[in-house]
């Protein structure tokens, strides 16, 4: 009894010793290629697609447990089945939660995401931005108005008119008569009176000028594509009592991009619009007359390509028979490319072909080839295998 008891915990051992090293065999025989990360540079928040093409370099039947790990922590998982030889493409997606870079790991393939943090800018909605913009430019401008009002105050000693159409001294200033008859009795013979004091009248003097302010700044879209056009727009309005010239300048990161002149009445206001394309990714600050936003471009995906569905035609052939191996080859970037395919025989080059091809198009690639020789012969395309057997002619 003893024994059988010390037997149970050893074989047990021995079992999971014997699962772990299947386990590390059978991803051992999956091959993990053309790993693809799109975009690469997302925004908090954003969702990323990850894809590979996957290939059982087994000579049987397997199924897998292909796990996707960012920073070595498993993240998704997928079980596959594939047979002899056969590849398979899976794609995951996934949202990006937390700033920072992250090493993603797919099978044997490997690659780098990185995750920027939002922007201050993008705190808040956008007509959050456009109120406090115009509560500033209303602030400003009665700023502006208030210093421009000239003073009413009235200066001492000066004559205004009268209920009757007579001039009055204000107050504290003597009338011109009680200065020479200051003596109770007296009064002044005939001819004697002065005369009397000119009725003058004072009027604030206003300035006449155009007072321009700008307001509103919008910013659509506030990101896109490279090469994508980016319309900047705000509203400029004459404050002053006078017609007149405004030139609107619109700076990008601090340098001049754009200048429009508006010719604009008093209490006139009129919008203006700037298009841009920018071809480089990243940040632009932009500003007119004080007004400030940003906006972000995204660089577009260089060229990377993929292979798949190989054919080979036929699969037996007599010596010196046309046999046809195609495939189809995509470029998954954002910007042309061109791709160099290399068709192996038995791990030699056979052939080679060059082609050009447009962002997210696809195109069939076909080699033809005909062997004297009789036997098998293993076919490797860009990753995908196969083969073919050329038969032996009897004569009698």
């Amino acid at each position: 009894m003893r024994k059988l008891t010390w037997l149970l915990p050893v074989t047990l051992t021995l079992l999971l010793v014997l699962a772990a090293t299947v386990s590390v065999s059978a991803q051992d025989d999956l091959e993990v290629t053309d790993l693809s990360i799109s975009p690469n540079s997302v925004a908090v928040g954003e969702t990323v697609t990850i894809s590979a093409n996957v290939t059982n370099t087994k000579a049987t039947e397997e199924t897998y447990q292909l796990e996707l790990k960012l920073n070595g922590e498993v993240e998704d998982s997928q079980d596959l089945t594939l047979g002899a030889g056969e590849s398979d493409t899976v794609t995951f997606t996934i949202t990006a939660d937390t700033p920072g870079d992250y090493f993603v790991e797919l099978g044997n393939a490997s690659d780098l995401l990185t995750v920027k943090a939002t922007s201050f800018l993008d705190m808040f909605a956008p007509w959050v931005w456009w109120t406090i913009g115009a509560i500033i430019g209303v602030l400003i401008l009665l700023v502006i108005i208030i210093a421009l009002m000239p003073s009413r105050k009235k200066q001492p000693g000066t004559v205004t008119q009268g209920r009757q159409g007579q001039p009055s001294a204000q107050a504290g200033a003597p009338f011109p008569m009680q200065e020479q008859f200051q003596t109770p009795g007296t009064f002044p013979a005939p001819g004697q009176f002065p005369a009397p004091a000119p009725m003058t009248t004072q009027y604030p003097q206003y300035a006449r000028r155009p007072i321009f302010s700008m307001s509103n700044l919008t910013i659509t879209p506030n990101q896109v594509k490279a090469g994508d056009p980016v319309t900047i727009s705000a509203i400029a309005s004459n404050n002053g009592s006078e017609a007149g010239t405004y030139s609107v300048v619109l700076r990008i990161n601090g340098m001049v991009e754009n200048i429009i002149d508006l010719m604009l009445s008093p209490g006139a206001s009129q919008a203006t619009t700037f298009t841009l394309i920018k071809d480089i990714g990243g940040e632009y600050y932009t500003e007119i007359d004080g007004l400030s936003g940003v906006f972000i471009v995204i660089p577009l995906v260089p060229a990377n390509f993929s292979v798949s569905n190989l054919v080979i035609s036929p699969e037996r052939a007599k010596q010196g028979e046309n046999i046809i191996i195609s495939a189809i080859v995509t470029n998954n970037g954002e910007l042309p490319g061109n791709y160099s395919a290399a068709l192996r025989l038995k791990g030699a080059v056979e052939s080679t072909e060059d082609i050009d091809l447009g962002p997210g198009e696809s195109r069939k690639l076909a080699f033809k080839i005909a062997k004297t020789a009789p036997g098998f012969y293993n076919v490797e395309l860009e990753g995908l295998t196969g083969r073919f057997v050329i038969e032996m002619e009897w004569q009698g």
